[in-house]
């Protein structure tokens, strides 16, 4: 009976370390897949983008011209005038929508004199002809789309109202159109 107890008792022996042995290696595993993982996910990197877009170009490309200008007489100059409204060129990025904007002046000066200018009127359109073009107030601005080459043209016409007693000379005044994205 002595060797049996011997046998059984090397057989728990074997037992106890072969449970031990499993033990320590799900252990290490646990510990090895656990650094793994932290170490996969305490950072990450990303990439930054940007998409620079074609700047916007405005050239007042006509000056509006009301002409020739009688005393007490008003005269008014359609923005679908394509030789007297005045017309701004945009390009900048193709099929873009933009914001159109204008400064305005309220009256034309010559020598300390002033004239009125009133009633402004503007037409945009993708094409240099009017062709489908937009009424707008240039007052209120507009919000169009550059076609898709990128232009668009804006035409502003308006009615000067010289007084009966209007001193004669050459009127001048600056309108402003500003374009952004």
């Amino acid at each position: 009976m002595a060797l049996q107890l011997t046998n059984s008792s090397t057989q728990k022996q074997e037992l106890e370390m072969r449970s031990i042995t499993k033990l320590s290696l799900v252990v290490a595993a646990l510990v090895l897949t656990g650094t793994a993982v932290q170490a996969q996910t305490n950072n990450a990197s990303i990439t930054a983008t940007a998409n620079v877009q074609t700047p916007i170009n405005v050239l007042g490309a006509q000056q509006l011209n009301f002409g020739n200008v009688f005393p007490g007489v008003n005269k008014s100059i359609a923005a679908t005038d394509l030789t007297n409204a005045g017309r701004f060129d945009v390009t900048g990025q193709a099929s873009s929508p933009v914001t159109i904007s204008f400064t305005l002046p309220a009256t034309l000066g010559s020598a300390g004199n002033t004239m009125p200018i009133v009633s402004y009127t503007g037409v945009h359109a993708q094409n240099n002809a009017q062709t489908g073009g937009t009424a707008f107030s240039p007052a209120a601005g507009a919000s169009p789309s550059l076609n898709a080459s990128g232009a668009l043209w804006v035409w502003v016409g308006a009615q000067v109202q010289p007084a009966t007693n209007q001193a004669a000379g050459v009127y001048t005044g600056s309108i402003t159109m500003t374009v952004v994205y």
